[in-house]
């Protein structure tokens, strides 16, 4: 029993890190950012558009009722997208398209913003995110404390007539960061040195270390991109199973099986915790978890984490040098 516990948690946990990176389409996810871009609204009034930013100020997430039709001109006034009955579709020549790697698709851009559009349908639903230049055109002028740099607006033709989604973008500045990185780093100083002298410390330090990570993971999936959707639930259902069973190996009676399960918690702290780590370096956290929490949770799972993994590892050492 004991032999095979040890490889199945190994086995979970593998599975389960590539998931903080992979949680959403795409694998370099903001975790964290300075900027957020307010919607004002739209001008004059849409009633059947629904707008949300995400992620900050990077993506412009756009739903559109299936009997509206509208163009999202791009930055040179050329079709970039186009809403209607039977889906959303990206005009494969425009600039903007490119210039903002708006999917990847064999994209031909014109540097005519009168060519003719070459429609490629992206999906066959009437709501589409993509990453938005306008929003974040004011970021330059971000100069260190909390301030509104300015509007942005994107132009909208909407059934035949023009639009604007309207905003104002505001920056917030990430307040003391070399606190954060200080206390995180005296914590896995003192972690490590406490847990390499006891190996019964590292699982302690892994016990509490544990349920940060889960819920650090679990508030990631629940933060929406617009929506959490299914699969964010299957991924926080994979997530409980491999936390819960971390939990169990830590519990365990068979000390062999403790300090392993507290060296794969401590390496899954460092990972988790460095893949987060712009939470601590960054004004608002991309998560569900309010950014105060997420970052007393990031720098405990960074500190006790490297404790876990330095004072598993000690003892592992320890114990073959006797054998």
């Amino acid at each position: 029993m004991r032999r095979a516990l040890v490889p199945s948690l190994a086995t979970l946990v593998a599975l389960a890190l590539p998931g903080v990176a992979s949680a959403h389409v795409g694998s370099t996810l903001p975790v964290a950012t300075n900027f957020e871009a307010r919607i004002a609204g739209f001008d004059p009034p849409a009633p059947g558009l629904e707008a949300k930013v995400v992620d900050g100020d990077q993506t412009l997430w756009l739903r559109a009722a299936p009997a509206t039709t509208v163009l999202v001109p791009g930055v040179l006034g050329e079709p970039l997208l186009r809403f209607d009955r039977r889906g959303v579709w990206l005009n494969l020549r425009s600039p903007t398209a490119q210039s903002d790697r708006i999917d990847l698709f064999d994209l031909r851009p014109s540097s005519d913003a009168n060519a003719a559009p070459l429609w490629h349908r992206v999906t066959s639903g009437h709501s589409y995110e993509w990453h938005e230049h306008r929003l974040h055109v004011l970021e330059p002028l971000a100069r260190g404390s909390d301030a509104t740099l300015g509007p942005w607006s994107v132009p909208l033709v909407v059934d035949g007539r023009p639009h604007r989604l309207d905003g104002v973008l505001d920056y917030t500045s990430p307040g003391a960061v070399w606190a954060w990185l200080g206390l995180t780093a005296a914590l896995a100083v003192a972690a490590s040195a406490a847990a390499s002298r006891r190996s019964g410390t590292a699982v302690r330090l892994a016990l509490v270390a544990t349920p940060l990570i889960w819920a650090v993971r679990l508030g990631r999936e629940l933060y929406g991109r617009p929506d959490v959707g299914v699969v964010g639930y299957l991924e926080m259902a994979g997530t409980s199973v491999v936390g819960a069973a971390l939990l169990y190996g830590l519990l365990r009676r068979d000390r062999e099986v403790r300090i392993f399960t507290a060296f794969l918690v401590g390496f899954g702290s460092l990972y988790e915790g460095l893949t987060m780590l712009g939470v601590l370096t960054h004004a608002i956290a991309l998560t569900a978890l309010p950014t105060i929490v997420a970052r007393v949770a990031v720098l405990l799972i960074l500190g006790l984490g490297t404790g876990a993994l330095v004072g598993s590892a000690t003892s592992q050492v320890r114990t073959r040098t006797v054998q």
